[in-house]
């Protein structure tokens, strides 16, 4: 990747942040610039903390220049977080925007999110900015490039850790190119598209589709430092983006504050990282126009493992026993088959050979830990292995519970988990936000209850069913629903 941006030193738009525009020209020299600045040798590892400013791109890309693997965090990780992250990986660096924590374990680098633009005091305020010295130097001209491999680490990204402690999931430069063809050619990626970047670059979505296939594509990045759905809004309007993908959470958050914005420039909603509710789908063809494309995919198969065909103009795909929307089709020279207790494994050249300091994967197949099948092609991921709720040896797909929820009109979010049940072995529980204009109230709860009962078989429907004020989600925005397991048992 490293030589396809260096070889791009036109003078066409690479990074738009808050209407600050970085040509790749521009984006060229600062990454060398910055690559000269880093004290690191082959194969060291650098931690990346920031959420999406330029900087992360250009650190990025000056890391890979001097042969180096980049580890990108989340800015919000605590002090045990990034501990254990620094002692598992053997980082030796960190470059961090002024939120992040810091750490005395590592050397540190500081960045200022307004180096390159102020941020609207709106929106200061509801991020929490904070003010630090910039030690970045952007202005040199001298860089030293090494030579790297595709078999050589470029990332190592660290999985959420649901089941325990969070995994390395280490990527190879080749990893990043195969992941970053498929979506430019499944795609059709050209310098005329621009990309809403609001997927976080921390975050394998982020990474792939936002950064890696645009650069090669020669396409441009919006960014605005974090996601905020009136601001997605206001700048496809305004800056005509074209193309992006984030989860679907981000599309409920934009749909709550549409307000008949133009997006037209749009030829390409995508969705990945989660389930993408079929009301939620329905609701966005309905206001919007266009079909939200889901893809299929893990930190462990760089991101895209399924997507849609493009372009796609039949009707929405969608599981007939369960009601679930097809996460598409296998992309370019990929497998992917269920085993016999319908868990989806894959292999391909995005696919990751194993994880960081573990044994690699069993004929390269990647054991994903989601529950699937394909019909006439379609891959549809019913769910999580570890989330299937087990009562009274009747095994329930809390997604499918979901899926009928969302379709009551009150319902914004939900998440359903398995309660333990001294009798059944487990219930079905229901945790749910209620859209605007909507109040929690017996007679509504009772409504939906009467709802999942003629919807769903009688050891489906929720014994247990609450209001929330909200659905606790990772940074990359996925529900999480062990929050409500955790706490209810």
């Amino acid at each position: 990747m490293t030589e396809i941006i260096s070889s791009n030193t036109s003078d066409t738009i690479a990074l738009d942040y808050f209407g600050e525009k970085i040509s790749f020209r521009k984006l060229n020299s600062m990454i060398n610039s910055v690559s000269s600045q880093l004290n690191i040798q082959n194969g060291d590892i650098v931690i990346i903390s920031m959420q999406n400013i330029p900087q992360f791109v250009i650190s990025e890309f000056a890391v890979w220049k001097k042969g180096g693997i980049v580890l990108p965090i989340n800015p919000s990780y605590s002090e045990r977080e990034l501990n254990f992250i620094i002692e598992n990986s053997g980082a030796k660096l960190m470059i961090r925007s002024c939120e992040a924590i810091s750490s005395k374990k590592i050397e540190n680098i500081t960045t200022n999110p307004e180096s390159f633009h102020e941020i609207p005091n709106e929106l200061k305020t509801k991020w929490k900015l904070i003010d630090c010295e910039e030690q970045l130097d952007f202005k040199s001209s001298s860089s030293e490039e090494r030579l790297v491999y595709p078999d050589d680490l470029a990332l190592l990204i660290y999985t959420s850790g649901t089941t325990g402690k969070p995994k390395g999931v280490p990527i190879t430069h080749s990893n990043i190119f195969a992941s970053s063809m498929i979506y430019k050619k499944w795609f059709n990626f050209s310098e005329k598209d621009k990309v809403l970047g609001i997927a976080p670059f921390f975050h394998v979505t982020g990474q792939i589709f936002h950064i890696t296939t645009a650069i090669l594509s020669g396409s441009e990045i919006d960014i605005s430092y974090r996601f905020d759905p009136s601001l997605a809004l206001r700048d496809v309007e305004e800056k005509k983006t074209t193309v992006t993908m984030s989860v679907a959470t981000a599309y409920r958050a934009m749909l709550n504050v549409y307000d008949n914005e133009d997006l037209s420039s749009m030829r390409l909603w995508s969705s990945g990282g989660m389930p993408m509710p079929r009301a939620l789908e329905l609701e966005w063809k309905e206001r919007i126009g266009q079909w939200i494309y889901m893809a299929w995919g893990l930190t462990e198969t760089t991101s895209p493992a399924t997507l849609w065909p493009y372009p796609y103009n039949g009707k929405l795909p969608v599981d007939k026993e369960t009601g679930i929307v097809s996460s598409g089709i296998p992309v370019y020279n990929t497998e992917i088959k269920v085993a016999e207790d319908g868990e989806v494994l894959v292999r391909g050249p995005q696919v990751v050979s194993g994880y960081w300091k573990m044994d690699k994967f069993k004929d390269g197949w990647l054991p994903t830990g989601d529950v699937g099948k394909i019909v006439d092609g379609w891959i549809y991921i019913i769910d999580r292995k570890k989330d299937i709720i087990d009562a009274s040896g009747f095994k329930i797909m809390p997604r499918e519970v979901e899926e009928v929820i969302y379709m009551h009109p009150a319902v914004s979010e939900v998440a359903v988990v398995g309660l333990p049940d001294e009798y059944r072995g487990e219930t079905v529980a229901a945790f749910i936000k209620l859209k605007n204009g909507y109040k929690a109230s017996e007679e509504l709860k009772e409504d939906i209850i009467t709802f999942c009962k003629n919807n769903l078989a009688p050891y489906k429907v929720p014994k247990v069913l609450n209001f929330v004020d909200e659905i606790p989600k990772t940074p990359s925005g996925k529900i999480m629903r062990r929050v409500f397991r955790n706490e209810n048992t």
